[in-house]
C-alpha cells in the first residue's frame, strides 16, 4: 500500500528539477502519513483515556452456599464466610480499582458482612444497596410484605473516578426478585452538568420449571420489567437535566440473567424497540469479522447443577430523549400455563451493521473491550460461583456548540444615517 503512496527514486541521471519534485512529493507523503498515524494514535489514546469501564459481578451470598451438605449454610458461622468475604473483598480491590462502577449481585445484608468490604474497598468505592423483599402474606391483607430476604443487589462507584452517584431505587421484577437501577452523573471539571448514566442492575429469575418455555417467558417477562424501569427512569431524570447535550443519555442493563446470549430475555433487549447491544457479541465480531450469530463471553456460573453456563451480559445503548416513549414495551398475556409474557422478540432489520459491531454511535461512543475474569468456579476455595464481567466503552465528551452571535442594534445607535439610502453611513468623502 505505501508503495503506491510513497514516489519512486528517480535515477541518478535525473535532471535537478525531476529531483526536487521527487523531494516535494516525498516530504509531503511523509508528513500526511505520519499526520495519520499521530492522529490514530491520539484518538485511541483519548478514547481508552476518556472510557467507562463498568463490571458485573455475582458473588455468591453466604445464605446460599452450601457447606458439607444441604443442611448447612456458609452464612451460619463466622469462620465459615469470612475467609471468602474478604478474599472476594481483595479480589474486587485489586483487579478492578479502575473500574468505574461495579455492579454486585447476591449482597448479603449482614453489618459484619458489609465491614468487611467497607475495611477494604471504603476508601476507594461509593456504595448504595437494595434488599430483596421477603415471602409474600407476611404481611397486611393487600399483601405488603414486611420480612426481607438476606440479600440483594450492590452498586459500587469508584469515587475518584469519571462517574458520580445520583441515586437508587429498587424494582420489583417478581414476588421475591428485584432489579436495582442506578442514576449516576458524568463528572466534570469544567462545571459543566454532566451527562447522565442509567444503570439497570439485574438478577433473573433461575430457570428452575422443567418446562423450558415458561423458564424463558418468566426471564424475558423480568427482562421486559427492566427495561420499562430503565425507560421511565430515563424519561423522569432527563426531564430535570437542562445540560448539554439535551438528548443524550448512556443505558446499561448487566448483571446474571440466568440465560445465555441466545435466551428470550437475551433476545429481548436486544431487539427493537429497545436496541440494547451485547457487549461480548459486539467485541466478538469487531474482531472477527466471520463470526456469525449471537456470542458468548465463554463460561461464567457454574450452577447448583454442575452446569457450566454462560450468564452474565452488559448491554448498552445511547438513548435519546425524544424517542424514549416509542422504546416502552409493549405487553400481552399468554394464558398458556398461566404465565404472563411480554411482547416477543422482534426482527433484528431495524439494527445496523455498525450498532451490531459496538458503534453506539457515528462520533466515537463504542465498545473498546470485553473481557472475563479467570477465577475457578469449584474447590473449597472458591470466591464465587461466577466470573466477573467488565466492559469498556469509549464515550467522548462532546464539543460545546458555538452560539450563534445576534448582533445588537446598541452599536448603531451613534451612527449617521444618510438622507440617501444609496450613500455609506460614514458619508460621502469629497
Amino acid at each position: 500500500m505505501l508503495c503506491r503512496v510513497i514516489p519512486s527514486i528517480p535515477s541518478a541521471s535525473a535532471t535537478p528539477h525531476r529531483r526536487a519534485k521527487w523531494f516535494l512529493q516525498f516530504t509531503t507523503t511523509t508528513i500526511i502519513i505520519t499526520t495519520i498515524l499521530l492522529l490514530t494514535m491520539i484518538s485511541a489514546e483519548n478514547a481508552t483515556t476518556n472510557a467507562l469501564t463498568i463490571t458485573t459481578f455475582n458473588i455468591l451470598a453466604p445464605v446460599h452456599r452450601s457447606m458439607n451438605d444441604l443442611n448447612h449454610r456458609e452464612s451460619e458461622r463466622e469462620d465459615w464466610w469470612r475467609p471468602r468475604a474478604e478474599g472476594v473483598a481483595d479480589y474486587i480491590s485489586q483487579k478492578f480499582s479502575n473500574s468505574d462502577v461495579i455492579l454486585l449481585q447476591e449482597w448479603w445484608f449482614d453489618e459484619r458482612f458489609n465491614t468487611v468490604f467497607d475495611s477494604v474497598m471504603g476508601d476507594e468505592f461509593e456504595r448504595v444497596t437494595e434488599r430483596r423483599p421477603g415471602p409474600a402474606g407476611d404481611g397486611n391483607e393487600a399483601g405488603m410484605t414486611t420480612t426481607m430476604r438476606a440479600d440483594g443487589m450492590c452498586c459500587l462507584v469508584r469515587k475518584k473516578g469519571k462517574l458520580e452517584l445520583v441515586k437508587s431505587e429498587k424494582v420489583l421484577t417478581g414476588p421475591q426478585r428485584i432489579a436495582q437501577i442506578i442514576q449516576c452523573r458524568e463528572r466534570r471539571s469544567d462545571g459543566e452538568e454532566g451527562r447522565n448514566v442509567l444503570i439497570a442492575n439485574s438478577h433473573l429469575s433461575f430457570p428452575g420449571n422443567q418446562d423450558p418455555i415458561i423458564n424463558n417467558q418468566r426471564q424475558a417477562n423480568e427482562a421486559g420489567i427492566i427495561l420499562d424501569a430503565i425507560s421511565k427512569a430515563s424519561a423522569e431524570w432527563g426531564r430535570d437535566t437542562k445540560s448539554f447535550p439535551e438528548n443524550e443519555c448512556l443505558e446499561v442493563v448487566c448483571g446474571d440473567f440466568n440465560s445465555d446470549s441466545c435466551g428470550l430475555a437475551a433476545a429481548l433487549v436486544e431487539s427493537p424497540p429497545h436496541n440494547f447491544v451485547n457487549c461480548a457479541s459486539a467485541a466478538a465480531l469487531g474482531a472477527q469479522c466471520d463470526v456469525g450469530g449471537k456470542v458468548n463471553i465463554g463460561v461464567t456460573h457454574r450452577n447448583h447443577l454442575g452446569e457450566r453456563v454462560s450468564v452474565d451480559h452488559i448491554f448498552l445503548r445511547l438513548a435519546q430523549r425524544n424517542e424514549v416513549e416509542k422504546k416502552k414495551s409493549r405487553f400481552q398475556i399468554n394464558r398458556r400455563n398461566g404465565v404472563t409474557a411480554r411482547q416477543q422478540p422482534q426482527p433484528m432489520r431495524d439494527r445496523s451493521a455498525a450498532l451490531a459491531f459496538g458503534f453506539l454511535d457515528a462520533k466515537g461512543t463504542r465498545i473498546l473491550s470485553v473481557r472475563r475474569g479467570n477465577i475457578h468456579l469449584e474447590g473449597s476455595t472458591v470466591l464465587s460461583d461466577h466470573r466477573p464481567v467488565t466492559a469498556k466503552i469509549a464515550w467522548p465528551r462532546r464539543p460545546r456548540p458555538k452560539r450563534k452571535e445576534v448582533l445588537s442594534s446598541a452599536i448603531y445607535m451613534n451612527v449617521t444615517r444618510p438622507l440617501d439610502p444609496l450613500e455609506p453611513a460614514w458619508g460621502i468623502v469629497d
